[in-house]
């Protein structure tokens, strides 16, 4: 038996699995019981036959091999044999920063500062990302087109590093992304690369705009909205105003998000280094201002049962003989990093955001409650709840709707009134010689009227009958007995019925 190993790397098991490679933890090994743990990560060997895809990857290896940063994933080495690509990176213990906010901000263990701290470093790596520049000097014009709270990673020990540059574009890049295709994460989108156009590193400002919004928020922006529904607002330029949602957020950060997240890109930041100054400045004003190692120290509290159980499997992996017969990997018991996480607290108040008449899009609102995932899918943060952060007012509601609903009521009760009214004339005695005006029908007898309707033929057999005229006699009526009565203020006239018996609605 031998074991299962990617080139000089012994595999303890697998991570996960995406689109294009699988991920797996593995150790190198050697004299007097050396071990390091490192993350490999394979191209799919499907994938490997296909030009394009095998390019794609490769341009992954060759951007993180320029990518030296505290703020940025390492990068050791990138291997090519026998139709095998792989990429070794550096081993991390801690979480994604969608697993931390969602389970330490329902627990009220990450504040909003502690946050915003994180996002700071976040910043401090796509800038050096930006300002990479090639061997020779050239910039890279680096663009990581995929910031999300999935490709943050925290640590236990308080590190934050941005991570996956798979889909990021660079002036070195052997693949040119075709126009109108779009890479990315549609609910950390800039407009422009929404829309499939150019971009440069304001849209990656961009996305770091909307997870400030989020932290601030303690929600999430474009909540329960489908795709097609957010690219809709991002090509109108309308996005939810913080203050509608934290009312009493800190004026310097509601000043950051909105410069952050301009549609257009030159009313945005030019750089993240630029984004990052009035955010230190806003930490330097509290006392005492956030760190992270407090952060990381949370983090490993909260999640300590999964790094038990990680630490415990390593360490039976590395001390036992070989693992499997060489070939297939076996299913380890080595647990699976998680791939479905939850979404922050709901908070705030919900307003839908109405489309406009250029462009409409039906049943699109950013109101709703939150509803859990399918787990596995790694793209929704919508399976936790927790406690509101702010007051939340009811949602607005959908005035389309209720002119609707109003109006087709209005036609119903039009129609009851005429129906009964006819049934009346119909089964009316003959008058008496000094006809008196017919009152309308109350109120109590409509559910009757309603209830036992005539039918068509009915209705025009009616129209023979004799009709009701106005009194000679002003201002008085009489009753059965005889005697006057007062008359109404406002005599309901008689229709006159048509010839053809169709109903005629009079409003």
């Amino acid at each position: 038996m031998t074991e299962p190993t990617l080139g000089k790397y012994r595999l303890l098991g697998e991570l996960g699995r995406g689109g294009m490679a699988t991920v797996y933890l593995a150790a190198a090994e050697g004299p007097s019981r050396f071990t390091k743990l490192v993350v490999v990560k394979q191209l799919k060997a499907e994938l490997a036959e296909e030009y394009e895809f095998r390019e794609m990857f490769l341009d992954e290896a060759r951007l993180a091999a320029r990518l030296n940063h505290p703020n940025i994933v390492q990068t050791y080495e990138v291997m090519d044999g026998d139709g095998k690509y792989m990429l070794v990176m550096e081993y991390l213990e801690g979480q994604p920063l969608s697993n931390v906010r969602s389970r330490l901000i329902r627990k009220g263990a990450l504040s909003v500062d502690s946050h915003v701290r994180v996002l700071a470093e976040v910043l401090e790596g796509l800038h050096a990302a930006h300002e990479a520049v090639d061997w020779d000097g050239t910039p890279l014009n680096v663009v990581h087109r995929d910031v999300s709270p999935h490709n943050v990673f925290v640590t236990f020990d308080g590190q934050v590093k941005v991570v996956d540059f798979g889909v990021a574009k660079a002036a070195t890049s052997s693949q040119k992304t075709q126009t109108g295709v779009i890479k990315g994460k549609i609910s950390y989108m800039a407009p422009e690369q929404a829309l499939g156009r150019k971009v440069d590193r304001r849209a990656d400002i961009f996305a770091v705009g909307i997870m400030l919004w989020e932290a601030v928020a303690g929600r999430r922006m474009w909540k329960d909205l489908p795709d097609a529904g957010i690219i809709h607002y991002l090509a109108m330029g309308e996005l939810p105003k913080l203050t509608e949602f934290a009312p009493d957020a800190p004026p310097a950060l509601v000043e950051v998000c909105a410069r952050a997240l301009a549609p257009k890109p030159d009313d945005r930041f030019s750089t993240a280094a630029a984004m990052r100054a009035p955010i230190d400045a806003y930490l330097a004003t509290l006392d005492p201002p956030p760190q992270l190692r407090p952060v990381g120290t949370a983090v490993a509290e909260h999640f300590a049962e999964e790094r038990a159980r990680i630490r415990a499997v390593i360490e039976r992996q590395l001390s036992r003989g070989p693992l499997m017969v060489t070939g297939e990997l076996a299913p380890l018991d080595l647990p699976q990093l998680p791939t479905a996480d939850a979404s922050l607290p709901t908070g705030g108040p919900q307003p839908s955001l109405v489309a406009s008449a250029a462009a409409p899009v039906v049943g699109v609102t950013l109101a709703g409650q939150e509803r859990s995932s399918t787990p596995g899918t790694g793209l929704s943060m919508a399976s936790a709840t927790g406690p509101e952060v702010h007051g939340a007012p009811p949602p607005s509601r959908n005035i389309a709707l209720v002119i609707s609903t109003s109006a087709t009521a209005l036609g119903l009760l039009s129609l009851a009134i005429v129906l009964v009214w006819r049934a009346t004339q119909a089964t009316a005695p003959a008058p008496p010689p000094a006809a008196t005006l017919v009152s309308p029908p109350s109120a109590t007898a409509l559910p009757v009227a309603l209830a036992s309707a005539p039918s068509a033929s009915a209705l025009a057999s009616a129209s023979a009958a004799p009709t009701a005229s106005a009194s000679p006699t002003k201002g008085a009526h009489t009753n059965a007995a005889g005697h006057p009565k007062a008359a109404p203020s406002s005599p309901v006239p008689a229709v006159k019925p048509p010839a053809t018996g169709d109903i005629i609605l009079q409003r």
